[in-house]
């Protein structure tokens, strides 16, 4: 678990208060690379969150990420992910398992000027698709019976 003082300490950094749903939220963001929906975020956190409401939920979530302190992946119209690596990267989406994996920026070539001429690109995401290879340590194990 994130401790108090280091949550507390990034959202004064970014001049926000630290309520119990900002600390438990980003507490559970800090500890996953699964980058959740919303949904998924919902049903990790409201068990330590009694009362909480999808609607708060979502500002929380647009505070932070209007904060830098988390990221938008939009994958598919309509599907957003969070993430909380807020340095550039790209991702891989393995489509036999659905896991999404942070690919380092200077592994992809610098494209803000692969439209052409007459396009001022300001940002880039590359998502890849595919699947991870059989031996690949990042591949999940198969669970055991």
């Amino acid at each position: 678990m994130m401790t108090t003082a280091k949550i507390r300490q990034i959202l004064n950094k970014r001049g926000l208060k630290v309520t119990p749903q900002r600390a438990v939220i980003m507490d559970f963001m800090m500890r996953t690379h699964s980058h959740p929906s919303a949904e998924a975020i919902y049903e990790a956190v409201k068990d330590a969150l009694p009362g909480l409401s999808k609607g708060t939920l979502y500002n929380v979530l647009n505070t932070l990420v209007d904060a830098n302190i988390l990221n938008t992946v939009v994958l598919e119209p309509g599907a957003i992910r969070y993430d909380a690596n807020v340095s550039n990267h790209h991702h891989f989406i393995d489509m036999d398992t659905g896991q999404i994996h942070d690919i380092p920026w200077d592994r992809v070539q610098n494209l803000f000027n692969a439209p052409g001429e007459g396009f001022c690109v300001a940002d880039y995401q590359v998502n890849f698709y595919g699947v991870m290879a059989q031996n690949s340590p990042k591949r999940p194990k198969p669970e055991q019976p």
